[in-house]
């Protein structure tokens, strides 16, 4: 039986996957910005785009939202940064999440979520998390509330050769598997309660899909590798949110090089990833 999921997740990647740095390859990062927008727009969704600037440098992040059932509910914001370093192809860092965050789109519009979502494709992560930095300085100028936050990062590498995973310092590797084929749930403490929203509704949706969890104490200053993502904007300014993610180069030996291709994926991963977290938003956090 052909995979729908992997199928839209693959039409997606073949469009996103190659050099989206600003430096140098800003005409495929806007390509890709512009390609979001039209897909958001396909489901019926109506996107707006905002304005980061970074040294005179231009870019937008994409926002869209989508109804829940519960329109009285806190959203959800769950998102994706669709840029790249320099010289590097970013499949997995990020077009797989970008494809991820497009095919969650699709399954809210066909079977509402829980409360209210917000789909958004953050730009210049690379640059040092410049996009959610400007959406996180508006909400909190705006005093908007949030139920959590969700950063996708880096969803469709695995290796389940034995000793294939490894752990920033401080982990203690004893308590997780050895082999790179889970997905993991990164949150702090102020954010536990969600972590576990994930994780649950994750393995509900999936349940063939291995789902691990880290909470640090803190803004995670102790483990400076779990902190390379968008959440962490959202963590300085009080916000729960989370980082999903394969890990990148704790199991992902392409991680920022040229080699990051779409080869080098695991699609039905990846539409596991993808399928597990829709369904953790259409059941509620």
């Amino acid at each position: 039986m052909t995979d729908a999921t992997v199928n839209h997740l693959l039409e997606h990647l073949e469009v996103i996957v190659g050099d989206r740095s600003p430096f140098t390859a800003p005409e495929h990062l806007e390509r890709v910005g512009r390609y979001i927008v039209e897909q958001f727009v396909d489901l019926g969704l109506q996107p707006v785009k905002e304005t980061v600037t970074l040294d005179g440098l231009e870019s937008f992040n994409v926002l869209a939202g989508v109804e829940g059932r519960n329109s009285g509910a806190p959203p959800v914001l769950i998102g994706a940064h669709y840029d790249s370093v320099p010289d590097c192809p970013g499949a997995d860092d990020n077009a797989s999440a970008v494809a991820a965050l497009l095919e969650i789109g699709r399954c809210l519009v066909e079977n509402p979520p829980a409360g209210p979502v917000t789909l958004v494709a953050f730009a210049l992560e690379e640059s040092g998390f410049v996009g959610s930095d400007a959406l996180v300085q508006r909400m909190c100028l705006e005093n908007r509330s949030l139920g959590g936050m969700i950063s996708l990062e880096m969803l469709g590498y695995t290796d389940r050769r034995p000793g294939s995973q490894k752990y920033p310092s401080l982990v203690d590797p004893s308590r997780y598997p050895d082999t790179g084929d889970f997905i993991a749930v990164v949150g702090n403490e102020p954010s536990v309660r969600l972590v576990q929203s994930v994780v649950a509704g994750m393995k509900g949706a999936e349940p063939g899909l291995g789902v691990e969890s880290l909470v640090v104490p803190g803004e995670g200053d102790l483990i400076p590798d779990v902190r390379r993502s968008d959440h962490v904007s959202f963590w300085q300014a009080g916000y729960p949110a989370v980082m999903v993610t394969d890990t990148a180069n704790f199991r992902n030996p392409h991680y920022h090089q040229p080699t990051d291709t779409l080869d080098t994926l695991d699609l039905e991963f990846l539409g596991q990833v993808t399928r597990g977290l829709a369904g953790f938003l259409q059941t509620g956090v």
